[in-house]
């Protein structure tokens, strides 16, 4: 299957999987985004859940500008 998307949108999904690392490739980022998005669509009820994979995505990110930036490292911590 291919999926179309502009320019744009894939320069900034190459910054995001960048930012998590070797966790995550175009394609990974790809499918669990659909799986989000269908997850959202098939909920029931009012509150729309924000998708589990971009929560996780988010934690990693946050976890490693958190523990690994150069002053924790300067520390040893």
């Amino acid at each position: 299957m291919t999926i179309r998307v502009p320019e744009d949108t894939f320069e900034q999904i190459k910054g995001v999987c960048s930012d998590l690392g070797d966790s995550y490739n175009f394609n990974q980022f790809v499918n669990q985004s659909l799986g989000a998005i269908l997850e959202v669509i098939r909920h029931d009820g009012d509150d729309i859940p924000v998708p589990k994979f971009a929560m996780m995505a988010r934690l990693m990110r946050d976890y490693e500008s958190e523990h690994f930036s150069s002053n924790n490292k300067d520390r040893g911590t």
